[in-house]
């Protein structure tokens, strides 16, 4: 060694030895050493999971939606050729019931009077016999075969009859009488050995005109139906008595609405050969004729103004009170029941509901429904509102511009706007008495708001209706039981309008947290979270909420509450022209757990994972516009589900 090294070797020796002592710990007076641990925790908490749309407990994926549940068996159905999804629900039992007091409304207060006729036959004075005391009828030159005409006056001004169309009415319980018969002169045999009562305007089945109603009285009637040899009924002279006229029909002559009209009836009789007169005598006949217990089944008129018919009971005759059960239909839309436990803001497109109308016994003339539909949930209601048609091509107006009678509807005492209302229409021009006859009518997005109606989920719907019939004043046809009932359906394609929310629990033990939460260890945390790998079948993307529960349930963190993170989004399947998906997407999204012991301390309790998917249509892309359209077996699998951490451990001092 020269002289130089020597000179700075020692102080080289003790630099280094100062060195090394300021970078090691010198106990002091804690003899345990200070150790760093990289620490990595990578647990696979689910393997895989997929998902289809629809299914049930047997299903091999667990379904979104569990249309085997009593919340949704009645709500889907599933095209098996293609899997094709429809929403389906039908309400066919608002049991309206039937109509009978639209005859009474169509015909007012159409009555027949009854008539009273007072007829001499032979006036022997006016006819210049001179005899004296008494003698036979039958020797002197006198026609004893007498006969006379009458009208019965018929009164209304609803209805008109032509006889060139041979309108009528046809009666139900009805009698008609002839009664007061008196005669004169008076004589023991009788002045009359017969009478015979015809109607030519009033026919008995078959009803065509050779059945007149024929009546005679004789001195031993032969019983007491039509009897005689051409179909004549029979009375006895001597106690008269009353014809049963139900199923006869009566054919005014009363053209004219606003007018009078008549009915027709002739009086003939045999004059008593044996009859004893003088000279000065009147051979005459008083009697009347009426209809007893007036009741009319049937009309066939040729014109008939307009007229209401409450649909639904009215109680009291006046406005109908959407409010009140007892003035109201109602029906439950049962596939709608429970299904916010699973499923939150589902919205249909392109959604329609198909009306059928049912009537019985309403002929040659139409009917146009006025109704209040409102549909209701725990909380919340709804109106099925009526537009004019966008469509112009069918001009199925539904919209409500004024009511054609008094009574308004009203909720509570406040009176609902027309544009609360609907109206449906139903023409039965061809339609024929004795049958059913089954309209169906479409409500959709042109002529009303029934997306928004039925996207409310109501789960009853109540009814309130009243009908106008004969909007023209033409021709009607109605016969009791006069029937009018209203079903609905909606059965369209699950098309997806909006955003909704559909969630699933699937178990997650997060319990390997607890390695880097030790109170007694420093860890310097640079990764914790759970990372998400999907592939995607669902024409539909979905921005993902997850919630971390305890084994008791009780919620311990909640990650981007908002679906605002814009990286926890799972991409929607391409979709092909018809909105269904045509090839799936696949990626991954990371949920970030927190950067301290703190935030990862609780999180390590966790022993569930609720995931809230808010699907959407943003990005479903394949160069079609159309709705998104769902079918059955439509996947969403997340293929991993796993939980990442990386930190350095520090343990002693």
């Amino acid at each position: 060694m020269s002289s130089s090294q020597a000179s700075w070797w020692p102080l080289t020796v003790a630099a280094l030895t100062f060195i090394t002592l300021v970078g090691c710990d010198v106990p002091t007076g804690d003899p345990s050493p200070s150790i760093n641990t990289d620490t990595e925790i990578s647990t696979p908490l689910v393997q895989e999971k997929t998902f289809t749309f629809l299914g049930g407990p047997n299903s091999e994926f667990d379904p979104l939606i569990d249309t085997t549940s009593s919340d949704f068996d009645s709500l889907f159905e599933v095209e098996s050729s293609n899997n094709d999804i429809s929403v389906v629900q039908e309400i066919d039992n608002f049991d309206i019931g039937n109509l009978n007091e639209a005859l009474d409304n169509a015909t007012g207060s159409l009555t027949f009077d009854q008539k009273t006729l007072d007829e001499t036959f032979i006036d022997l004075k006016k006819e210049g016999f001179t005899f004296a005391g008494e003698k036979q009828i039958e020797d002197l030159n006198v026609e004893l075969q007498v006969s006379a005409k009458a009208d019965i006056p018929v009164r209304g001004s609803r209805v008109a009859f032509r006889k060139s169309q041979n309108n009528y009415v046809e009666l139900g319980p009805t009698t008609i009488e002839v009664q007061n018969i008196t005669s004169s002169p008076t004589a023991p045999g009788g002045v009359f050995d017969s009478l015979r009562f015809t109607y030519p305007d009033i026919r008995v089945e078959p009803y065509g005109e050779n059945n007149q109603l024929v009546v005679d009285f004789v001195e031993n009637p032969c019983g007491s139906g039509p009897c005689g040899s051409n179909g004549e009924y029979e009375r006895d002279i001597s106690t008269l008595g009353d014809i049963d006229l139900e199923g006869a029909r009566i054919y005014p002559d009363k053209p004219n609405i606003d007018k009078n009209g008549t009915v027709t009836f002739n009086i003939g009789g045999q004059v008593n050969p044996d009859l004893m007169v003088k000279n000065d005598d009147k051979i005459s006949l008083r009697a009347s004729t009426s209809f007893d217990n007036f009741e009319i089944r049937e009309i066939d008129v040729y014109e008939a103004k307009p007229f209401a018919v409450a649909v639904t009971p009215n109680e009291n005759g006046g406005d109908i009170n959407v409010a009140n059960d007892n003035e109201v239909r109602t029906a439950a839309f049962d596939g709608f029941e429970g299904i916010t436990d699973r499923v939150d803001g589902l919205k249909l497109a392109d959604v329609s509901l198909t009306f059928q109308v049912e009537t019985a016994n309403l002929a040659s003339t139409d009917a146009q429904v006025y109704a209040a539909i409102q549909g209701t949930n725990e909380t919340n209601q709804i109106y099925l509102r009526g537009t004019e048609d966008q469509n112009m091509s069918r001009g199925a107006d539904r919209n409500v511009s004024s009511l054609p009678f008094s009574a308004a509807f009203t909720e509570n005492g406040v009176s609902l706007q027309n544009e609360s209302l609907i109206k449906l229409g139903v023409g039965l021009e061809e339609a024929a008495l004795g049958e059913t006859v089954r309209t169906p009518l479409l409500v959709d997005g042109d002529n009303s708001n029934v997306a928004d109606f039925v996207n409310a989920l109501p789960t009853e719907v109540r009814l309130a209706g009243q009908a106008e019939i004969n909007t023209d004043g033409g021709g009607l046809r109605v016969r009791k039981p006069i029937a009018l009932d209203a079903n609905f359906s909606l059965d369209v394609p699950l098309r997806i309008r909006d955003r909704f929310v559909v969630r699933d629990t699937i178990d997650a033990d997060l319990s390997d947290l607890n390695d880097l939460t030790d109170p007694e260890e420093d860890a310097n945390i640079s990764t914790a979270e759970l990372q998400f790998s999907y592939t995607n079948g669902l024409p539909l993307g979905a921005d993902v909420k997850m919630v971390v529960f305890d084994a008791a349930g009780s919620v311990i963190e909640t990650f981007n509450d908002g679906f605002d993170n814009e990286n926890l989004r799972i991409q929607p399947a391409a979709k092909n022209g018809d909105g269904a998906a045509a090839s799936s997407s696949s990626g991954t999204f990371v949920f970030t757990l927190g950067s301290t012991q703190e935030d990862l301390q609780a999180l390590a309790d966790g022993d569930q994972i609720r995931l809230a998917f808010n699907m959407d249509q943003a990005g479903s892309g394949g160069g079609s516009e159309a709705a998104a359209r769902l079918r059955a077996d439509d996947q969403l699998t997340l293929n991993r589900v796993r939980l990442e951490a990386d930190a350095s451990i520090q343990t002693g001092n």
